[in-house]
């Protein structure tokens, strides 16, 4: 089963911040209804394990993940109505909504944060917060912590301007890791602040990305197609029966 994540009357009052609304929220370890003067890039004190983490639940017709347990913080466990784990490629989620069933909008958000547009798939996160690039070891350092939410096929490294660029082969992870190492440290106090990539310019990139996205509409077409076989071939299989019979 999966296990509770974080007990709400474990949050000592001095990881409360001073009250500026009336309701204290544990997700974020901040009041709501309020001011929004609380810094945005606060480390968190939780981070998802998924080894540990990961668990069967409640969510028997449900096949969205939880939130909250991407982001660490999920207190109901194997009593949670959603999943506690990773997506996969087996999922099917609506285009118009990601992998925690919130609906995405037509255009992004000016700074590229938020839920993202159902107009494109973007598998590309941009991660910023890292001061610290001139590490010789940064690019372990990344594919290290950011592999545990699927399987990375490209990360970018711009030295100059301290950060990165990370590409997942599906959608579902990126949108995961985003969640999960959002306001996280990966390099000594450095925050992580974590938002969508716009369209690389380069033009390999963009082959790249559209033979990408042809491969996935060629897989998706081929399991339709197997699964319909299946089908037809159960059919047959009832018609001769019955030939048989009589």
């Amino acid at each position: 089963p999966a296990r509770l994540q974080v007990d709400p009357e474990s949050i000592p009052d001095d990881d409360k911040p001073p009250q500026t609304g009336s309701v204290f929220n544990v997700w974020y370890l901040k009041w709501s209804g309020g001011d929004s003067s609380s810094n945005p890039y606060t480390k968190l004190n939780f981070r998802v394990n998924i080894k540990k983490d990961s668990g069967y639940t409640k969510a028997k017709h449900s096949n969205y993940i939880c939130l909250f347990f991407a982001r660490g913080c999920c207190y109901l466990g194997k009593n949670c109505p959603y999943l506690h784990r990773l997506p996969t490629s087996e999922d099917y989620f609506i285009p118009t909504q990601d992998c925690f069933g919130r609906d995405k909008t037509s255009e992004y958000k000016d700074d590229m944060s938020g839920v993202g547009s159902f107009k494109k798939i973007n598998k590309t996160l941009y991660i910023g917060g890292l001061t610290k690039t001139n590490n010789s070891n940064i690019q372990n350092i990344l594919t290290k912590h950011f592999e545990e939410f699927g399987n990375i096929e490209k990360i970018k490294i711009l030295f100059n301007k301290n950060c990165a660029f990370i590409t997942y082969k599906l959608e579902y992870q990126a949108q995961f890791a985003k969640e999960a190492m959002q306001n996280q440290s990966i390099v000594g106090d450095d925050i992580l602040n974590i938002k969508w990539a716009n369209e690389d310019p380069d033009p390999n990139s963009q082959k790249q990305k559209q033979n990408a996205l042809e491969d996935e509409a060629l897989n998706t077409v081929k399991k339709l197609l197997n699964d319909k076989s299946k089908d037809n071939k159960v059919t047959v299989q009832e018609v001769e029966s019955e030939g048989e019979e009589e």
